[in-house]
């Protein structure tokens, strides 16, 4: 079933209760004030239940979100019905630019993990704001080209590096800046890496043994990030 934001959210505090340090977060890291109060002024707080669908593939774009809270699993399900994560998109991160600015539908589905509230900007504010403030555009191609990045550089690790050092990395980059608290479950880590649930869970066990990570349902908790680091490096 497609998600439809207008009947299965609702609107909740007002954009400009949000700290400017929380609005000022991806490509809006950099915007001067002009720019962070045109989207102030037009975006939306909206809530999601764990589990629930923000956007499905193929899905017109409607819409340009933040999380403020919780997290969002993009993901694609083959035709055999196995479910293949590509990302899980944490606190302070934008998505869902690509098909506002092609115009082509979704490219993944997006769901909700765990109770997570979204900052919501509908196409036709964003095509608004960035034809009033062109230096918005400019910010969200230097998102894009980062993303890219981020891209080729697991497309090199995936052909080189062991398996323990791609799931360090995956983990580092899903982490809370704040609380190094990742929500994810042994299975999705095992398709962001290529891996079975089962390999995945048993270097998960030993870093649990070895006191790096701490494991509870859907969650881990980096304890040692620095020891991940250091297998991540290689």
């Amino acid at each position: 079933m497609r998600a439809q934001v207008a009947s299965k959210v609702k609107h909740i505090e007002p954009v400009r209760a949000l700290p400017r340090s929380v609005l000022a977060s991806g490509w809006l890291r950099n915007a001067p004030p002009g720019v962070l109060d045109a989207v102030a002024g037009a975006a939306r707080r909206l809530r999601f239940a764990d589990g629930e669908m923000v956007f499905a593939r193929g899905d017109p774009p409607t819409y340009f979100c933040m999380v403020v809270s919780g997290r969002v699993r993009m993901s694609r399900v083959s035709s055999g019905g196995r479910e293949s994560v590509y990302s899980v998109i944490g606190r302070g991160r934008w998505f869902g630019e690509i098909s506002l600015l092609d115009g082509k539908p979704r490219t993944h589905d997006a769901f909700a993990v765990g109770n997570t509230e979204l900052l919501v900007l509908d196409r036709r504010a964003f095509d608004r704001i960035l034809a009033q403030h062109p230096e918005g555009m400019h910010l969200i191609v230097q998102q894009i080209c980062a993303r890219l990045r981020v891209a080729f550089d697991h497309a090199e690790s995936a052909a080189q590096a062991p398996v323990d050092a791609r799931m360090a990395a995956r983990l580092l980059e899903l982490a809370d800046r704040t609380d190094h608290v990742v929500q994810i479950s042994a299975e999705d880590l095992g398709d962001m890496v290529n891996r079975s649930r089962q390999t995945v869970a048993k270097y998960l066990q030993a870093w649990e043994d070895a006191g790096w990570i701490r494991r509870q349902y859907r969650q881990i908790e980096l304890l040692e990030p620095g020891a991940l680091r250091r297998l991540a490096r290689g």
